[in-house]
């Protein structure tokens, strides 16, 4: 079997994607070209069986000591953490990146506006999070469900105790996004790997940023990109899924460039946090029984 010992389930906008870039060096480290099977949070992908997820993303695994997903959005799917402990048991290791869950959302919002699906305001946006992601749940639209919950998808610690009715706090390491990951980043890699049973004198590229707040270059390109038409039909005939993904992946990765959003006011992020983040972030610190001090 040549199944995930570890993943990493997030937080989504929280640099899970530079992680990915550091770890994948590693040669004790095995990570799918892919980045996010969504095998275990997406109904469509799961039915396909377990079988068909080691075949699909795990086959080219040779005798590596980690073999790992990176797919943050496990980590707000509540069925999630029972599949992974159905089909791989209760070994897994999870690592968890949390950033400050204001910080987040609005990074999250501004991914879907720079993707185009997003017309509205953040503050708009936010206030009809819930009416959209109930619609989207009756209609079975689990892409906009993901892509708009913005809100919900920094709700770190009802998210962590769904994962805990399943596998003990030790199987986690949590790491604090601006304090570690950010201001600490030689130290937290060298956590990463300790947690992980990996060689941690192996040299790796750690100064990076993977994934920066983008803009895209080209809209009609961005617009083809999400368009239908006969091309794709026989694209999906003639390429496996995970080949039209890494390919898109690269398009979208060549069409993107970086620039520096405009920031939420302090004032709007302080109501923001207390309207809809402060108890949650009290039932994590409990859990953890750890200040996050955001």
């Amino acid at each position: 079997m040549s199944l995930p010992n570890f993943m990493c389930i997030g937080a989504a906008k929280s640099g899970t994607t530079t992680l990915y870039d550091i770890l994948r060096q590693h040669p004790d480290v095995f990570i799918p070209a892919f980045k996010e099977p969504h095998f275990f949070d997406i109904p469509a992908n799961y039915k396909n069986g377990i079988a068909w997820y080691e075949r699909t993303y795990f086959k080219s695994v040779k005798n590596e000591k980690c073999i790992a997903d990176f797919t943050p959005s496990y980590f707000f799917e509540a069925n999630t953490a029972k599949r992974i402990y159905n089909d791989l048991g209760e070994d897994v290791k999870f690592i968890v990146i949390l950033r400050n869950p204001v910080d987040r959302a609005y990074s999250h919002y501004l991914h879907s506006l720079r993707d185009e699906r997003e017309e509205l305001i953040f503050s708009d946006a936010i206030e009809i999070e819930k009416q959209r992601l109930s619609n989207y749940k009756k209609n079975n639209d689990v892409l906009n469900y993901l892509r708009h919950s913005y809100i919900s998808q920094s709700m770190y610690g009802s998210m962590l105790q769904f994962y805990l009715k399943d596998f003990p706090i030790e199987n986690f390491l949590i790491i604090h996004f601006e304090k570690e990951f950010i201001a600490q980043r030689k130290q937290t890699i060298k956590k990463v790997l300790n947690f992980l049973d990996l060689d941690d004198e192996v040299e790796l590229k750690i100064d990076l940023k993977s994934n920066p707040a983008s803009k895209a270059r080209s809209k009609t390109i961005k617009r083809m990109m999400q368009k239908t038409g006969w091309w794709r039909t026989i694209l999906k005939i003639i390429l496996p899924s995970q080949i039209r993904q890494i390919m898109k992946n690269r398009i979208q990765r060549a069409n993107i460039s970086s620039f520096t959003p405009e920031p939420i006011q302090e004032e709007e992020r302080k109501r923001i946090f207390l309207n809809y983040f402060s108890e949650d972030i009290k039932m994590l610190e409990k859990l953890l029984n750890k200040k996050m001090n955001w």
